[in-house]
């Protein structure tokens, strides 16, 4: 939540801190990043439509499932599509058939109005 800092108007944050030096969505499928925690920057590409309690971050090259739920059960705003986004959280593999799907679990997002 936004409280009372100046500025606060073009960005609003959900969950913990994102602080960090910011890695490209590209660069979450490597193998290195799996299990760690990291930040990624990108832009919202599509949302969950019910609750917002996942969305598709992308760069210029991939995207990446992001899932994000806090305590009250709900995500972030369903109207976030195309804002600019920082995300912290954990590299999470899945394996589907033989494709190897990363997602990143957040703990703490920050958008970015455009």
């Amino acid at each position: 939540m936004c409280l009372a800092t100046i500025g606060c108007a073009d960005r609003t944050t959900f969950g913990g801190d994102v602080d960090g030096q910011s890695i490209a969505v590209s660069e979450a499928f490597e193998r290195r990043t799996v299990g760690k925690t990291v930040v990624v920057q990108g832009q919202i590409h599509d949302v969950c439509r019910d609750e917002g309690c996942w969305f598709i971050l992308s760069d210029s090259t991939r995207e990446i499932t992001v899932r994000y739920v806090e305590e009250s059960g709900l995500g972030i705003p369903v109207i976030s599509k195309g804002l600019s986004a920082r995300v912290k959280g954990k590299i999470r593999d899945t394996i589907i058939g033989r494709s190897r799907i990363p997602e990143l679990r957040a703990t703490g997002i920050v958008l970015i109005s455009k």
